[in-house]
């Protein structure tokens, strides 16, 4: 396990937990959701249910700002119950949208036992890594397949950290930074892999689910998309690549002048 990214995870956490009103990580929110929803077409759910049939029961787990909730009860043409957990309450819209409850609940932790089976659609997106090291990717997906009623559908969004032949070459290093964050979170477990979150759909078999799908968008990316947090962290010596020394200055440039992508991966299973 890299302890320095467990403890850039927690400062991260912290940081953002402390901050009344959340102004930068607010942006930050707002423009990682219209950019991954432009992605996948403007449509949030790429599980197949009918959001006509009113009194869904609808959870989205590690829901930040509640973006995700507002765009579903848009695209949806009857009323639903929604409910939105994350461990931030200073991230959550006030006053709540009409039929949304927004509730403290970390990944890391069990669902409440009067939860289970209770679910008609589940959602998580682009919160893995918080997971680690303490819990496993399995853990995380079976917490929330436990959750769904027979038949409901879970859906999870992540980071496909493989490079494209696409990119400048500064695009697959912030990629390849990526992938070596995440697999070093699991270091010493059979977890410590390229690419890990591309193999969420065999943790959803492992959890039981049924017609498991999975579907890689592109994600394409501008001069001012690079994310702070992953820019400004450090890594121990032994990890560090020289090719990373100057990737801010060339990653912002390259992006400027040619852009690049990224592949997020949609995975979804039924109960």
């Amino acid at each position: 396990m890299s302890a320095t990214a467990t403890a850039t995870m927690e400062v991260f956490m912290t940081k953002t937990k402390n901050e009344d009103d959340n102004v930068p990580e607010q942006v930050r929110l707002e423009d990682q959701h219209e950019t991954v929803l432009y992605a996948m077409g403007g449509q949030a759910l790429y599980a197949p249910v009918d959001l006509s049939k009113p009194g869904l029961r609808i959870l989205d787990s590690a829901c930040a700002n509640g973006r995700w909730i507002k765009d579903l009860q848009a695209a949806s043409p009857a009323k639903h119950e929604y409910v939105g957990t994350d461990v931030v309450e200073s991230l959550y819209p006030k006053p709540a949208p009409e039929g949304t409850r927004f509730l403290d609940q970390s990944i890391k932790e069990p669902f409440p036992a009067e939860w289970q089976g209770t679910f008609d659609i589940v959602h998580q997106r682009l919160v893995m890594a918080a997971a680690g090291p303490e819990k496993t990717p399995g853990f995380v997906v079976k917490n929330l397949a436990g959750v769904l009623k027979e038949g409901g559908w879970l859906q999870m969004v992540e980071v496909a950290t493989a490079p494209l032949p696409q990119n400048p070459a500064s695009q697959n290093q912030y990629i390849d930074m990526l992938d070596t964050l995440y697999a070093n979170l699991y270091e010493g477990t059979s977890y410590k892999r390229s690419n890990l979150w591309s193999e969420l759909f065999k943790e959803m078999q492992a959890a039981g689910l049924k017609n498991v799908q999975q579907k890689e968008v592109v994600v394409s990316y501008g001069a001012a998309v690079a994310d702070p947090y992953i820019r400004e962290r450090k890594m121990p010596k032994h990890v560090w690549k020289s090719e990373w020394d100057d990737l801010e200055t060339r990653l912002y440039k390259d992006l400027k002048e040619k852009g690049g992508y990224t592949r997020y991966v949609v995975t979804w299973g039924q109960k």
